[in-house]
């Protein structure tokens, strides 16, 4: 199995919304990683199944999959408002220990290739 998916597999809801959170970052570029890490990140949301979140709901990911493909002010006010209110309750401390946790996981994963 490709470390992605097994890294997306095993994670749960809240990582899930922390896995959605940082592609909407990525999404309207507010997001701070390099470009190999928001590669990374991605395939990590679109390996996403299923959709399960807390936070958002289904609209959350037509609103992403636009965007990336015809992106907008307007969508971009969207996304800005979604992982605004994201980030009110994962807090920036929680989401670095996800991204943290979910690099180590990919890392482990390839190693067991």
């Amino acid at each position: 199995m490709n470390p992605i998916y097994k890294v997306a597999s095993r994670l749960d809801i809240f990582a899930r919304d922390c896995a959605v959170t940082v592609a909407l970052k990525i999404t309207d570029d507010s997001c701070k990683m390099d470009e190999e890490q928001r590669s990374i990140f991605m395939a990590l949301y679109d390996a996403l199944e299923p959709l399960e979140s807390e936070l958002f709901d289904e609209s959350v990911y037509a609103l992403i999959h636009t965007a990336r493909n015809f992106p907008t002010a307007t969508l971009f006010a969207q996304i800005k408002k979604e992982r605004e209110m994201a980030m009110a309750v994962i807090t920036q401390e929680k989401m670095k220990s996800f991204k943290a946790s979910v690099r180590a996981a990919l890392l482990i994963a390839q190693l067991n290739q």
